[in-house]
C-alpha cells in the first residue's frame, strides 16, 4: 500500500492585495496616497507661480498695485484688446463659460452650462465641465473630462478648444460650442449683435480688471445675450433648440482655490442684463463686492454700495454635506430693481473633484419681483461650510 506523502510547507510572500499584508501596511498607504494627492492639488491649484518669460504689460502710465507693495513695485497692467484677448493667455488661470436657456419649438424649456478651465504652471492642464437640465422633468444631466496640456488651435483673434465630444470656439461676436455626455448631447451655433462687456468695479483704472486682493488679479469680459440656435439630443432623440447664452471669459494670474464667490448673470425681462460678482476670502472675510449693469449697450459699473444680495435660506447638499446660501434677494435702487431668485433646481451641486479637485453649485435661476427674467447663479469655495 502506498502511503500519501507529507507535503513539504513552505512560507510565502504575502500577496499585494491580501487582507493580512493590507492591515499590515494600510496606514502607511494610506499617508503615501493622501502626500501624493495633496502634493498634485497644491501643484495644480495652490502653487502655480507666474509662467517665466510672460511680460508685464502697461495701460497709459497707470499701476495697480499689489497688496502690501509700495506703487514702486507694483506692475502695469495692459487693457483689454478684443478679439485679440479671447486667445488663451500665458497666465495661471483661465476660463472661458456659457451658461443658457434654450427651449425646442413646442416650448420645453432646458438649461445648461459649459466651461474650459486653463490652468498653466508648474504642471498645465485642461478641464470640461458641463450640465444640462431638463426644466419640466427636473432631471439634470451632468458630465467632464480632463486632458493635459492644452487642446487648443492656437488661432490669434479667438479660442478653439476640442477634445472627444467637448469642443468650443469664439472669434468676435460668433461662437460654437457641443459637449455631450451619457443621455445627452448639446450642439450650438451662437452670434451676438451686440459689443463685448468689460467688468469694471468704480473708480479703477483699467476696464475688464479686478483685483482680487491676495488671490491676484483677474481680466473679466463677457458677452450676456448670444443668440443661439442648435440641436438638443435627450436619450438619442433630437430637437431643434434655441435661446440666449451668456459667455464669459476671465483670465489671469490669480488664485481662485483661495476664494469664495456668489456669481450672478441675470437676463432681464426688459432686456437689461445684470452681473453681480460677491468674492470673499475661504474664511468668509471680504475681498471683493462689485456688479455690471448693462441697458441698451450702456454699461454702468457697481460698487458694493450700489446693490445689496442676501440669501433667504439654505440647501444642505446630501451628497457633500455642504450648506450653500439659497433663495436669494438683490435690490439695485438707483436702476429701480428688487429681484427675487428662486432656483429652478435646488439639487444642482456639480462634483468636480475628479477634474479640478473641488465642488461647486451651478444652476438656472428664475427672477420674480420688479420684475421677471431667467440668469445662472455659482456658488464657489463654500467646502468649508458644513452643516453642524
Amino acid at each position: 500500500m502506498n502511503m500519501p506523502q507529507r507535503k513539504r510547507s513552505r512560507r510565502t510572500k504575502p500577496r499585494l492585495g491580501s487582507s493580512r499584508w493590507f492591515r499590515r501596511y494600510r496606514t502607511p498607504v494610506i499617508i503615501g496616497w493622501v502626500a501624493v494627492l495633496a502634493a498634485m492639488a497644491w501643484l495644480l491649484f495652490f502653487r502655480a507661480e507666474p509662467l517665466p518669460g510672460a511680460p508685464l504689460a502697461v495701460v497709459g502710465d497707470v499701476p495697480m498695485e499689489r497688496a502690501g507693495q509700495g506703487p514702486q513695485a507694483a506692475p502695469k497692467m495692459a487693457a483689454v484688446t478684443l478679439p485679440a484677448d479671447d486667445a488663451p493667455h500665458e497666465n495661471v488661470t483661465e476660463w472661458w463659460y456659457y451658461s443658457g436657456h434654450v427651449q425646442t419649438e413646442s416650448g420645453e424649456r432646458y438649461s445648461f452650462h459649459m466651461a474650459t478651465f486653463l490652468r498653466q504652471g508648474g504642471l498645465s492642464h485642461t478641464a470640461f465641465h458641463g450640465s444640462l437640465l431638463d426644466h419640466k422633468s427636473g432631471k439634470q444631466y451632468t458630465d467632464q473630462a480632463r486632458t493635459e496640456g492644452k487642446p487648443a488651435d492656437g488661432q490669434p483673434d479667438g479660442f478653439g478648444f476640442s477634445y472627444g465630444p467637448w469642443q468650443m470656439a469664439g472669434a468676435g461676436p460668433k461662437h460654437s460650442m457641443k459637449m455631450a455626455g451619457k443621455g445627452f448631447a448639446l450642439d450650438l451655433a451662437m452670434n451676438d449683435s451686440l459689443p463685448p462687456v468689460l467688468h469694471q468695479a468704480p473708480a479703477t483704472p483699467v476696464a475688464g480688471l479686478l483685483d482680487l486682493g491676495a488671490a491676484g488679479k483677474s481680466y473679466y469680459t463677457s458677452r450676456p445675450r448670444l443668440k443661439a440656435a442648435g440641436n438638443l439630443t435627450i436619450d438619442g432623440v433630437s430637437q431643434a433648440v434655441k435661446g440666449e447664452v451668456w459667455f464669459d471669459h476671465q483670465w489671469g494670474d490669480f488664485e481662485a482655490a483661495q476664494l469664495r464667490w456668489n456669481w450672478f448673470a441675470l437676463q432681464l425681462a426688459d432686456g437689461a442684463d445684470l452681473m453681480i460678482y460677491e468674492l470673499f476670502d475661504r474664511q468668509g472675510g471680504p475681498v471683493l463686492r462689485m456688479g455690471t449693469y448693462v441697458k441698451d449697450a450702456a454699461v454702468y459699473a457697481l460698487g458694493a454700495s450700489d446693490f445689496k444680495a442676501s440669501a433667504r435660506g439654505t440647501w444642505k447638499s446630501p451628497s457633500s454635506g455642504i450648506v450653500y446660501p439659497m433663495d436669494w434677494t438683490i435690490t439695485v435702487p438707483g436702476k429701480g430693481l428688487d429681484l427675487k431668485l428662486e432656483p429652478v433646481i435646488r439639487h444642482s451641486q456639480f462634483d468636480a473633484r475628479i477634474t479640478t479637485l473641488n465642488l461647486y453649485w451651478e444652476g438656472a435661476v428664475k427672477l420674480s419681483g420688479s420684475q421677471g427674467g431667467v440668469g445662472f447663479m455659482e456658488l464657489s469655495g463654500y467646502e468649508s461650510v458644513r452643516a453642524k
